[in-house]
C-alpha cells in the first residue's frame, strides 16, 4: 500500500507475488527473451491469475469493511486499486471504542472509590457521583 502522490486522492493498494516466484519467472523470461515458449506463457498466466485473484479478494474485503474502492487505470499495474474513503463506519472500531470506554469508566470509578476513602474531604466535588 502506498499513498497516492502527488494528488492525495487516497491509498493505492496492490499485490506483489513472493520474490521466489518472481525470480523463477524472470529466469524463464531471460532464457526465452522473445517469450515464445510454453514456460513463459505458463508463468504469465500464473502471475496474472494471482494478481487478479488477490485484487478481487482485497477489493471484496475492503468493500465489506466499508471502504470506497476504485480502479486506477494504471496499465503497468492492472490489479492496483485506489481506496478513497470510508463509506460506512467500522463496526470493528465502534465495538473496540465502546469496550475501551467501558473499561476506562470502570477504571475511573475504581480509582474514585479508592481515592474517596483516603480523601480528607470525601464529600468534595471530585468524589461525588455524576449527576443523572
Amino acid at each position: 500500500m502506498t499513498v497516492d502522490m502527488p494528488d492525495l486522492r487516497g491509498v493505492l493498494v496492490d499485490w506483489r507475488e513472493h520474490d521466489v516466484l518472481v525470480d523463477a519467472a524472470q529466469e524463464a523470461w531471460f532464457e526465452d527473451p522473445h517469450r515464445e515458449g510454453e514456460e513463459c506463457a505458463a508463468f504469465r498466466r500464473l502471475l496474472s491469475s494471482i494478481g487478479e485473484a488477490m485484487s478481487a479478494a482485497m477489493r471484496a474485503i475492503l468493500t465489506a469493511a466499508g471502504m470506497e474502492v476504485a480502479g486506477t487505470g494504471n496499465d503497468y499495474a492492472p490489479d492496483e486499486f485506489l481506496v478513497t474513503r470510508r463509506v460506512v463506519p467500522s463496526v470493528w472500531r465502534a465495538r473496540r471504542d465502546a469496550r475501551f470506554t467501558r473499561r476506562y469508566e470502570s477504571m475511573v470509578a475504581a480509582w474514585n472509590v479508592r481515592n474517596a476513602a483516603a480523601c480528607p474531604k470525601p464529600d468534595c466535588e471530585h468524589h461525588q457521583p455524576p449527576a443523572p
